[in-house]
């Protein structure tokens, strides 16, 4: 057996040596065989598969009469990459041949020598006489010659010959094996390549076997297996061996195992049964425990416990009683600690290892994440160049130290996370908050002499740091995807900014980007848009390179450019209107930012309403841009922005052109970038509201509003004074006009007190005819003091982003007159006249010390106006009844009320008749 078997290792060690050198051989035809044996013809024919790689061959052989070569063709192209070899000549001594494959593209020819003779002797060949419970083994048939050598030559292929296999049990009769046909079985054939399986599964399927044989392990024992070859010339041509099946059994600690004095621990003893490792609950009545050395460790023979005693090393040994020699041995060593060390690595939040992480030493600081679990290992080593670790037990004095950190929290760590990794001596280490403190750890332990203890510590430093986390300019909670813009001699920067890490400088972290070509970053953290691409930047804490962060920035050329609607299209004359454009990508996507594009947009109105300004690009925008920079995610950032002057009422487009050219030496970039967008603006003159009637004729001051309109002298009326129960009529111009049919336009008014209450039982307004001149009476119903408040406007609509709402305000006193001014020989009451005669001086009985003169024999008007206690003239006194009486006039003057009554409307005005006497009355 020791011969077979040696012969089997020598056989591998030429397949691997064969393999290696073809492999450095380099391109060119190739064929699996140079040298092939094969028996002559016999009742059941024997096929060798001839293969070959690399060509396209055509065959050819010396000997038609001893040999058969058939081609086999490859179906795609039609090309021959191997043969079937078969004898076609009954044996009459050993004959030799020869068999060429030609690549019919290099004209290279392979020579392969075929040998053909009869068996001596077949043979079982195995890869181990014990094999598991529930455990395959493969059983093949192997044919030698009788060619006088120091070793048989081995068949090339039995493959077609029909052999006949027999399980035979023991004494027992109990069955310790079965067959398992090879259409159930794993094997394959590689496609063809390397075997002829198809051919084997026919002979089983047919009632016979073949060359190959399948068994399983169904019982514990031992079971002999025999093999009779089925030819008429060879029946007497057997074989047999001896198969053993037993349990796989491993131990847990894994061999070897390093303890120190004293220690005591039970090995966990395991079996595959079913293909699924099994725990051996102990004790077992079939399993035994001993040691090779009792005076370094004892083991319970049933338990499996075993105590280390002294210094020194011994080999635990579990058997199987049930199969003779069936054992399994772990090296045990009692040693001497040297060195105590604590380890740390990151967990999950599953509480699992990160993925390609390694634990760390104490050997520095550590430096962990707030926020994040972490495990804390505890190891011991042993002394020597060779250092082991050793396994520590419950009767080791081995205690973990964390002072009761208020910067994080230690726990056990669960038992089915424990056992699935085989974390021993550990805990988990949660940080809770930014801090520093110290964690240590302690082993006492038996030195060997005399019952004399000994102590290893480590004492290891850990600072919490929060989380790194990106942040940029203007966005604290930014998210993983930044897109910047990107044209030729245009590089777009970012200034990308970090917290965390316990940084105190921003040396404190490192900047990394995949791919520098396509975005470049500084060390201060500064990116640049270098060509269209996608690439990931990573800001790392320079104390732990587990704590980073990253973001994915993806540059692309801008396909289009909109206006911003962060901004008010329409404006009053004389301020100014901001406008702003912005870029998409192809995907219609804002950019993160493009203001290195603000040179290349070019701003233009289209009228001369509008002026725009702010030629250079740099004059700071209000609070409407810091809005927009703040909402980048709705409306994108602003590349270009201009300041324009309403220079006078009208409407007009604002057009915004980009355009960038191609340079020569930029061969990623083919042809022009020419972008457009415009904005429909308008200016409007301001809102006012003037008054519309004349109170000449009732206790008021005159007004034209023709007149007004003709020389242009519309002012806007502020205040307005009405007794109780008069009204007056205003007019409302100007302010924004109606935007079109998208957009709704209000117009509207407001009442309110001198308290800011809402007064319209106050006051009445009625609105008598509405256009751009909207006329509206406004009635006095009660006494007190009001504001009126106007507004008109466009509402939020297409192409109208934002509400323009104008407004003015009017007060409005309803009160009694504290005095009267009267107006003599005046035509109407103007406002200039009324004010000379309330400051004129009086005397006793508000009589006016300097008399008015007028001429006599004719008819003049008199009119009286209602003064209030701030000087003011009414608008309109005519609801208060006025009574007029001359004193000292006889034969001077008399009141026509017949003419009066025909020419005023009011009480407030009259018609004095002056008669041919001159005097004073």
């Amino acid at each position: 057996m020791f011969r077979l078997s040696t012969f089997w290792s020598v056989l591998v060690l030429l397949a691997v040596a064969v393999e290696e050198t073809t492999s450095l051989l380099g391109s060119g035809p190739h064929i699996t065989d140079v040298n092939i044996l094969l028996p002559p013809k016999m009742t059941n024919s024997v096929e060798y598969r001839l293969q070959g790689s690399d060509g396209c061959f055509k065959w050819s052989w010396d000997h038609h009469d001893i040999l058969s070569v058939l081609p086999e063709y490859n179906s795609s192209n039609h090309c021959s990459t191997s043969a079937r070899l078969r004898s076609i000549a009954p044996y009459s001594g050993r004959k030799e041949t020869a068999v060429y494959a030609t690549d019919v593209h290099s004209g290279i020819v392979i020579r392969c020598k075929v040998f053909i003779d009869i068996f001596s002797r077949i043979q079982i060949f195995h890869n181990s006489i014990k094999l598991d419970l529930d455990g395959l083994a493969t059983l093949r048939v192997r044919a030698f010659d009788n060619e006088v050598a120091v070793e048989d030559n081995v068949f090339s292929s039995l493959v077609g010959l029909q052999f006949m296999w027999q399980l035979m049990p023991g004494t027992d009769g109990t069955h310790h094996l079965v067959h398992v046909p090879l259409k159930d079985s794993p094997l394959s054939d590689c496609g063809g390549l390397c075997g002829d399986l198809e051919i084997q599964i026919v002979l089983e399927n047919s009632g016979v076997f073949s060359d190959l044989y399948v068994v399983k392990g169904t019982e514990i024992g031992h079971e002999k297996v025999s093999v009779h070859l089925l030819e008429p010339e060879f029946m007497d041509m057997a074989d047999n061996i001896v198969l053993t099946v037993a349990e796989a059994m491993s131990l847990e600690p894994p061999s070897p195992v390093y303890v120190l004095i004293g220690a005591a621990f039970q090995y966990s003893l395991k079996v595959i049964r079913g293909n699924i490792p099994q725990v051996v609950t102990l004790p077992s009545l079939h399993h035994r425990w001993s040691v090779s050395n009792p005076s370094v460790a004892e083991v319970d023979a049933m338990m499996g416990v075993t105590r280390a005693l002294s210094l020194g090393e011994t080999s635990v040994i579990v058997e199987d009683t049930r199969v003779a020699g069936h054992i399994q041995v772990s090296t045990l060593n009692v040693v001497l600690p040297d060195t105590l060390y604590l380890y740390i690595s990151p967990l999950s939040g599953s509480g699992d290892p990160v993925e390609g992480t390694e634990a760390i030493p104490s050997v520095a600081r550590w430096y962990v994440i707030s926020g994040r679990q972490y495990l804390i290992q505890m190891k011991v080593f042993s002394q020597g160049p060779g250092a082991q670790e050793i396994y520590i037990t419950e009767n080791d004095d081995f205690k973990l130290f964390d002072n009761q950190s208020e910067y994080w929290k230690t726990f056990l760590v669960l038992d089915d996370i424990m056992l699935k990794h085989g974390w021993r001596n550990s805990r988990v280490l949660k940080a809770t908050s930014q801090g520093m403190g110290k964690l240590s750890a302690s082993l006492t332990y038996f030195s060997g002499f005399q019952d004399t203890k000994e102590a290893l510590k480590v004492v290891q430093e850990i600072m919490v740091c929060n989380r790194v986390k990106l942040s940029l300019d203007r966005i604290n909670d930014m998210s993983q995807s930044i897109l910047l813009p990107w044209a030729p001699g245009v590089y777009q920067e970012v200034e990308l900014k970090a917290t965390g890490g316990c940084a105190k400088a921003s040396s404190d972290y490192k900047w990394f980007s995949s791919d520098m070509a396509t975005v470049s970053i500084s060390a201060s953290g500064t990116v640049q848009a270098r060509k269209p691409g996608k690439t990931t930047v990573k800001v790392v804490s320079v104390f732990d390179s587990f704590n980073y962060d990253e973001v994915v920035i993806e540059v692309s050329i801008p396909s289009s450019m909109v206006m911003l609607q962060n901004f008010h299209v329409e404006t009053v004359v004389g301020s100014h209107l901001q406008a702003a454009v912005t870029m998409k990508a192809s995907n219609g996507a804002y950019f993160y930012k493009c203001d290195a594009f603000s040179s290349l947009v070019n701003w233009k109105s289209g009228s001369e309403s509008f002026v725009v300004v702010n030629a250079t690009g740099k004059m700071p925008f209000s609070e409407n841009l810091e809005t927009a920079q703040r909402h980048t995610s709705v409306h994108g950032p602003p590349c270009s922005w201009r300041h324009l002057y309403a220079s006078g009422p009208g409407r007009t487009m604002l057009h915004a052109t980009l355009s960038k050219e191609s340079q020569h030496f930029d061969h990623s970039f083919h042809g022009p970038i020419v972008l457009k967008a415009s904005l429909r603006i308008a200016a409007y003159s301001p809102l006012m509201v003037h008054q519309a009637g004349d109170g000449s004729q009732f206790g008021g001051y005159w007004f034209n509003l023709g007149q007004a309109e003709t020389g242009n002298q519309l002012v806007n009326l502020d205040e307005l004074y009405l007794a109780p129960g008069t009204n007056m009529d205003v007019s409302l111009v100007g302010g924004p006009e109606p935007w079109d049919g998208g957009v709704d336009y209000i117009e509207t008014y407001e009442i309110s007190n001198d308290r800011h209450a809402h007064a319209k039982e106050g006051v009445h307004v009625h609105l008598i005819s509405g256009s751009s001149g909207s006329l509206y009476e406004i009635l006095c119903q009660e006494l007190g003091t009001f504001n009126l408040v106007f507004k008109r406007g466009n509402l939020v609509g297409d192409d109208h982003p934002l509400p323009t709402i104008s407004e003015v305000s009017l007060s409005l006193t309803c009160s009694f007159p504290s005095s009267i001014a009267l107006l003599v020989d005046e035509p109407v009451n103007k406002r200039e006249v009324i004010q000379t005669a309330n400051q004129a001086d009086r005397g006793p009985g508000r009589i006016r010390v300097t008399p008015i003169t007028v001429a006599n024999g004719q008819t003049i008007r008199i009119a009286a106006v209602g003064i209030s206690n701030t000087g003011e003239a009414f608008a309109n006194s005519s609801s208060l009844c006025m009574s007029w009486e001359l004193g000292s006039c006889e034969g001077l003057a008399y009141l026509d009320d017949a003419y009066g009554s025909q020419r005023s409307k009011s009480s407030w005005e009259r018609f004095l008749v002056l008669q041919n006497e001159s005097g004073l009355s």
